[in-house]
């Protein structure tokens, strides 16, 4: 029976995972795309994003990818932990 109830749960939550995704995770991964840039640092972006409005803010106005070069040194920082091989 608990085997029926931890199986129930983990499938519960794999089909809630999608629901429970950020804008900003959203954005990232559709700008990712449009894009041809890879989605591996969507996830984190995200919760940087999420956490920080000013950092949310800067990455739902982009429109380039070009347009990250122009963000102040606090929205670079805050975002390089998503980004540990650049």
């Amino acid at each position: 029976m608990n085997k029926f109830i931890l199986a129930a749960v983990v499938a519960g939550a794999a089909l809630a995972a999608p629901a429970l995704a950020n804008e900003t995770e959203e954005f990232c991964v559709a700008f990712a795309g449009e894009h041809d840039l890879g989605t591996e640092p969507c996830e984190c972006i995200g919760e940087v994003g999420e956490a920080n409005s000013d950092v949310k803010g800067a990455i739902l106005a982009l429109t380039s990818p070009d347009e990250t070069e122009n963000w102040d040194q606090s929205t670079k920082d805050a975002l390089a932990g998503c980004f540990p091989e650049a």
